[in-house]
């Protein structure tokens, strides 16, 4: 999977369905959560290579089924 930076805080990858690694900041911490779809999947993370991993294992795992709803 290729991430592309859509801004400071979306970072979006290639697959389809998209997936999105978004940088928000808790104080003076940043925290990056993965999603699709719009929904949230995984846990909060203190790095947006955790969040990305969590999207591609997602694929992995929901592969096919993912596409299907696409």
């Amino acid at each position: 999977m290729k991430w592309a930076k859509r801004s400071d805080c979306i970072a979006v990858s290639d697959s389809n369905p998209s997936y999105k690694v978004a940088k928000f900041m808790v104080g003076d911490q940043a925290k990056y959560r993965a999603s699709v779809r719009g929904e949230f999947i995984g846990r909060v993370c203190d790095d947006a290579k955790e969040a990305q991993t969590i999207c591609e294992n997602h694929l992995q795992i929901m592969g096919a089924d993912m596409e299907d709803a696409a």
